[in-house]
């Protein structure tokens, strides 16, 4: 998880065992990057394929959105 800070990796690294919904989200998020890294590796995209690159860039960004706002809520309750 490296858009997080030393902090905010311990507390995710916490949530991954605790926090089903957590887990859930940190797993789709490890899906899109193996399908994004898919993608990369072809030479050439067609619209369709481009279309679901970007859709699914904003389904990660959501879900890094959403992961954040766990972890901040969790260090403000400690």
């Amino acid at each position: 998880m490296q858009f997080l800070d030393e902090t905010e990796r311990i507390v995710a690294e916490s949530l991954l065992s605790s926090d089903e919904n957590f887990k859930k989200i940190y797993n789709e998020h490890i899906e899109i990057d193996k399908l994004l890294n898919k993608y990369s590796t072809k030479p050439f995209l067609t619209p369709e394929e481009q279309k679901a690159i970007k859709e699914l860039k904003l389904k990660k960004l959501y879900g890094n959105d959403i992961m954040k706002k766990i972890i901040r809520e969790k260090i403000a309750v400690k």
